[in-house]
């Protein structure tokens, strides 16, 4: 990116953020905090009404706008990209949105870029579209999401339980929205379990606000989610298991549920390596496999398996 185009660049971004810390600036487009400060001044010798807030950031006087922004080629591309990606929750309000928004994109193309776009548009597919398995009770638990969260307001959630028909009340501090795997999660602070944790939105029954504010400054955020996940994440334990050529390519997505983190080909398979928080769960999965499989490491976990094995034998036996 050339410095005339970075500086387009810095403006379109801090048009669309209330503050941005120079770190922030200079991760962004690939530069040193030095170069961020000078292509700030640089703006701001042009004209561009550039302020700072001191712990916060910059940013830029409302009032002031760029001309009208057109996307590139490769900018509508990657968000064709992210529609097929969306398709699943297409039936829901954030599906819904996503395919207006693109529409309106594709309308600002120039004409020989939407003739690309509509050629792309059959050319680029998901493997599996098809809709969540169940349906949102109400699609619009987004939007009553996002205003929770943006409120810091307490939510009451009647949330059913997975593998049975039990629901139970709780009432949570909302504090964002994660997609994992195939579906969407409100990330909160749990009052009945005081602890954070992860509720999936189909598994909502009902929703509201409970009429109180959440204190500010928070004492739990979002921030704290991930490093107590991250904190998690150094007591998985590794091991790695050798998949027969012939399988390895149905284990799918499969791998991702399990903790998978790496692998190597090798001449007549592929090794995997999995950080796993739970040794049972998967050394059970990893019986369906059956003698497709090898346990290279560690020895205990290969003992664990020999241990399931057996009890399975004693069982049917």
């Amino acid at each position: 990116m050339n410095r005339i185009d970075r500086l387009t660049a810095i403006i379109i971004f801090l048009e669309g953020r209330k503050y941005v810390p120079i770190n922030k600036i200079a991760e962004r487009y690939g530069i040193s905090e030095r170069t961020a400060y000078r292509d700030l001044k640089a703006l701001e010798e042009a004209g561009v009404p550039i302020g700072i807030e001191t712990g916060k950031g910059y940013y830029i006087l409302r009032g002031y706008h760029l001309p009208p922004v057109m996307f590139s080629k490769s900018e509508a591309m990657s968000l064709l990209a992210a529609e097929r990606l969306m398709q699943r929750w297409s039936n829901s309000e954030l599906g819904q949105a996503y395919h207006s928004a693109l529409d309106k994109i594709r309308s600002t193309l120039p004409p020989d870029d939407k003739d690309y776009f509509e050629a792309m548009d059959h050319h680029v597919g998901n493997l599996y579209p098809e809709p969540a398995s169940a349906a949102f009770s109400d699609n619009q638990i987004f939007s009553f999401l996002q205003n929770a969260i943006f409120k810091n307001e307490l939510i009451d959630i009647q949330y059913q339980r997975p593998y049975g028909e039990e629901t139970n009340s709780r009432k949570v501090e909302p504090l964002g929205l994660l997609v994992m795997g195939r579906n969407w999660y409100l990330a909160g602070w749990c009052r009945l379990r005081k602890d954070y944790r992860m509720f999936r939105l189909d598994r909502f029954e009902s929703y509201k606000l409970c009429g109180e504010k959440i204190p500010q400054p928070a004492e739990r955020t979002l921030k704290e989610f991930y490093e107590r996940n991250l904190h998690r994440e150094k007591e998985f334990k590794e091991i790695t298991v050798w998949f027969d050529k012939e399988v390895a390519r149905y284990v799918g997505d499969q791998k991702y549920w399990h903790g998978w983190a790496w692998e190597k080909v090798t001449d007549n398979g592929v090794e995997m390596t999995f950080l796993t928080p739970s040794i049972e769960y998967t050394a059970r999965w990893l019986l369906t496999w059956g003698t497709s499989i090898r346990i290279i490491k560690p020895d205990s976990f290969k003992q664990h398996m020999k241990k399931l094995v057996q009890e399975l034998d004693c069982y049917y036996s």
